[in-house]
């Protein structure tokens, strides 16, 4: 069905404030949450429904446990992952933009970051170059050669600014989001053959079944190496837990790197768009209309969402969601 974008964002607001939420922490979630819906992202508003993401008792501020000039290392103290995500990338490009280089992390976390490109658009924006990375020990995703679950999905993004718009590659490092899966059961979809296994390791297409037992890795052993490399780097590396499916300490890195270190920004930004145009101009095979480059399909999406000021949402979805505000 078609909504309204303000009546969506509306909605959005609402849930978050029902859950508990102040105003502070739900302007965030629901920048978070749009960024990702505006643009086609299963990260978006599919995070509010069912469970959804009530704000926890126990979260406090976070907490600096260790900090150099170009680090810092935080203890999320039980605050929404997408809050202190949001904290983590203020504190990379003031460090950035001062020392040339920076990253931080956090543990103790537990809900989902949301869409990785949010985040990396954000430093993107500042001239800088952005990347990030999110695990949990929630086990969604099997290894390469096993239909046991093992990893987080596991994603990870990278912004760059342009003379343009900031290249953003957001991608999980499983063959599918996980909320990808809730969204396609919410729509009574099957997935696409090669997503996933059932409980008892077979390969099957129904998301419900795959949520119980494991999602693939993308790219065979090469997105499996990604998903452990993420899982390292967002998690023993920064004292989150990796395969407890009990634990609620989640992990993210940031890291922020200033292109003045090695030449001017704008001289950056104009290799970084020569690249751009070459890569757009390449010739197409038969059927190809355009080549884009990583982030432009979203970019394009959101621009016609706020042209038309309203967008589709699966209708399941919308009322799931109209039955949380009450």
């Amino acid at each position: 069905m078609q909504i309204k974008l303000v009546e969506l964002e509306l909605l959005v607001h609402k849930a978050l404030t029902k859950y508990g939420y102040s105003e502070n922490e739900a302007r965030i979630i629901q920048d978070v949450l749009m960024y990702a819906q505006l643009r086609g992202n299963n990260q978006g508003i599919v995070k509010l429904i069912g469970k959804g993401i009530p704000r926890r008792s126990e979260g406090q501020e976070p907490i600096i446990e260790k900090e150099t000039p170009v680090s810092v290392l935080l203890n999320g103290n039980a605050t929404h992952a997408m809050v202190v995500m949001d904290k983590l990338v203020d504190i990379v490009i003031e460090k950035a933009i001062k020392s040339g280089i920076a990253i931080a992390g956090n543990y103790n976390t537990d809900e989902s970051t949301g869409a990785l490109g949010y985040y990396v658009n954000k430093i993107a924006e500042k001239g800088l170059i952005g990347i990030a990375f999110a695990s949990a020990p929630f086990q969604t995703t099997a290894p390469e050669g096993s239909n046991e679950a093992k990893f987080c999905t596991n994603p990870m993004a990278y912004g760059i600014p342009t003379q343009n718009h900031p290249i953003i590659l957001d991608m999980s490092t499983s063959a599918m989001a996980y909320y990808g899966l809730i969204e396609a059961k919410i729509a009574g979809r099957q997935v696409e053959q090669g997503i996933g296994f059932d409980s008892n390791g077979d390969e099957t297409i129904n998301p419900s079944e795959i949520m119980s037992g494991a999602l693939k890795s993308f790219g065979g052993h090469k997105g499996s190496g990604l998903a452990m490399v993420v899982q390292i780097l967002a998690g023993a590396f920064v004292k989150a837990d990796s395969f407890d499916s009990n634990s609620s300490n989640a992990g993210n890195l940031v890291i922020a790197i200033d292109p003045n270190i090695f030449l001017t920004q704008d001289d950056f930004k104009k290799g970084v768009s020569e690249i751009v145009s070459k890569v757009k101009t390449s010739r197409r095979i038969d059927g190809v209309k355009e080549i884009f480059v990583p982030g432009e399909k979203g970019n394009n999406i959101r621009k016609l969402v706020i042209d038309n000021g309203e967008m589709e949402i699966e209708d399941n979805l919308y009322n799931d969601l109209k039955e949380i505000v009450g």
